[in-house]
């Protein structure tokens, strides 16, 4: 029987030295973190976005009927959001928070967690016991010729490109022109955005951070289509920047692979 090359380190470290696909061209690829949005507010955001074209993984981190729908008729991809800090809605222990996030998402093969909280104790955990492949806890701001790498627990940490709440935090503006000389380069530019910045189009942090301190964890996991409606930012935005980045793959016809397609070109 031929051995599992998963198994066994120094090959997958041999296959970081083959070319791929992201040594030469832009690769895209669109990820978002669900972070206990309302039904509401993930029906929005789905509707908002070209799921047709995006392979979009979604890091799920509660039960939602939406996501199972779209999950199920083949619209998206659901990896797992878990969040190990204190206070967790998820668990009171690694495992527990793992176990149920799982719970959501049985399927899933990739993890992202909240605040890219990343252990060695939970990386072992998730790729020995979960079924968990890949971890995308690396948040960069537009790293140069950003490619996977091994971490010690065999999990393939797929670095993040831009994050939008990152991008609004260091005030790098609403529009990528500026930066286009980085997203046209070779490198892997994975996207990470949220269904609430996407829904409201969050024109910068404060912004955002007002409308949650407003309401409880309650009134935040039940927002109605109307509160959507009444609050809404409808100048520019993190909805603009997303989409200026989705017609800018589409317009240089670069790649766009899943979370999981980048694992399988790692290792082919």
């Amino acid at each position: 029987m031929t051995p599992d090359i998963t198994d066994n380190m120094a090959a997958l470290v041999e296959k970081l030295r083959q070319p791929h696909l992201w040594d030469e061209q832009p690769v895209f690829c669109f990820t978002s973190d669900i972070d206990w949005a309302s039904e509401a507010v993930i029906g929005n955001f789905f509707q908002k976005m070209p799921l047709e074209l995006l392979k979009l993984t979604t890091y799920v981190t509660h039960a939602s009927e939406i996501i199972e729908r779209y999950y199920k008729d083949g619209k998206i991809i659901r990896g797992i959001h878990p969040n190990f800090l204190p206070g967790s809605s998820q668990g009171n222990s690694f495992r527990e928070v793992i176990e149920t996030c799982l719970s959501f998402a049985p399927e899933a093969t990739t993890t992202r967690s909240h605040r890219a909280f990343d252990v060695t104790d939970t990386a072992h955990m998730l790729k020995n016991e979960y079924h968990i492949r890949t971890c995308s806890n690396c948040i960069t701001t537009m790293a140069p010729r950003i490619a996977p790498f091994w971490i010690e627990s065999k999990l393939l940490q797929i670095p993040v490109f831009l994050e939008e709440g990152s991008f609004l935090y260091n005030d790098l503006g609403l529009s990528i022109q500026p930066y286009l000389k980085y997203f046209t380069s070779p490198g892997l530019k994975v996207i990470s955005f949220h269904p609430m910045n996407m829904a409201f189009n969050t024109p910068y942090i404060a912004w955002m951070r007002q409308i949650k301190d407003s309401m409880s964890r309650e009134e935040f996991n039940n927002i109605s289509h109307e509160m959507i409606e009444a609050k809404r930012n409808r100048e520019k935005g993190a909805y603009d920047l997303i989409m200026e980045i989705i017609n800018l793959a589409q317009k240089i016809q670069a790649p766009i692979l899943s979370i999981e397609e980048i694992y399988q070109h790692t290792i082919a």
